[in-house]
């Protein structure tokens, strides 16, 4: 993370995707991300977006030197993972049931309870996942101060905005290939729904929610198990080799580029961000048709 204190757009960048792997992270916002986008379906690209914003609720204002609140996530990061991984057991349970919503009164409800995964809870999911990756803010909100110092306030704003974008870059060119691909058609992705009768009513489970549950709920109990350890920054050896890796991987990475003038990177993560944006706004919600051909036979409407 040493590269950040050039206060450089490219370093921000660079030290956002480094950040993804550190032990802290990559515990929490890539299982999480993997569970909520095994929900979602469709779409894929603007539920990042959402994802996104729930992270920069977090991390930008940290950013932008709120340093109170980096020393909030950090003395208090034992208590942060009891409760996110309390969370995590709850978005499992409403996973499998379908939105928490276990016992449906029709076959007609289930493709509406089972096939998404609301904005709000992605949201949530994302401003969980900013607050226990906070611990590589304070190093952030150290560049941030370097560039406003320098007198140029717009570049300590891109170089917060490059921190978080970095971060999140791998999230959304894997959900830019899916919906490019439309890899929610596939066998895999539109699964299977179980359905079974408790006392008289039908129980729906789709084979996905399984999948998302199992991730969530292995989350919550590694995110439980590392708070009550006594050491909630412990890592595997292994995991904090691989981020030593990476990290030196990308100071030769920035020496290499760092010849071409940081307004031009900062044109280059503005760019790529507005791609996506348009993107994300152009894919319209799946026609009547396509949903008709997505939702299994067994929960369409017959009326």
């Amino acid at each position: 993370m040493d590269i950040l204190l050039t206060a450089s757009i490219l370093a921000a960048f660079l030290a956002g995707a480094v950040a993804l792997f550190a032990p802290c992270c990559i515990t929490v916002l890539l299982p999480a991300y993997m569970a909520s986008a095994f929900r979602q379906k469709q779409n894929m690209l603007r539920m990042t977006f959402v994802f996104f914003a729930g992270i920069s609720v977090i991390l930008v204002p940290i950013g932008m030197g709120a340093a109170g609140l980096a020393a909030v996530f950090e003395n208090y990061h034992r208590e942060l993972y009891i409760i996110g991984g309390s969370l995590m057991i709850v978005f499992a349970v409403m996973s499998v049931l379908g939105k928490g919503v276990s016992l449906l009164p029709s076959v007609k409800q289930a493709p509406k309870n089972l096939n998404k995964m609301g904005v709000k809870s992605v949201f949530v999911l994302g401003i969980f996942s900013g607050a226990a990756t906070s611990c590589c803010a304070p190093v952030l909100a150290g560049a941030m101060t370097l560039a406003v110092i320098s007198g140029v306030f717009w570049k300590g704003v891109i170089v917060t905005f490059a921190y978080v974008f970095g971060m999140t870059l791998p999230l959304f060119l894997t959900a830019y290939f899916y919906d490019r691909f439309r890899i929610e058609k596939s066998k895999l992705i539109r699964g299977k729904i179980f359905e079974w009768r408790i006392g008289g009513k039908q129980l729906y489970v789709h084979s996905t929610n399984l999948f998302s549950g199992f991730i969530f709920a292995l989350m919550g109990i590694a995110l439980l198990a590392v708070a009550l350890s006594g050491n909630p920054f412990w890592a595997p050896e292994y995991q904090v080799a691989i981020g030593e890796n990476i990290t030196e991987w990308s100071k030769g990475l920035f020496t290499a580029l760092s010849v071409i003038p940081d307004i031009v990177w900062g044109a280059i993560v503005i760019g790529l961000f507005i791609l996506f944006l348009v993107t994300a706004l152009r894919k319209g919600p799946a026609s009547s048709k396509e949903k008709t051909e997505d939702t299994p036979s067994c929960c369409r409407d017959s009326s």
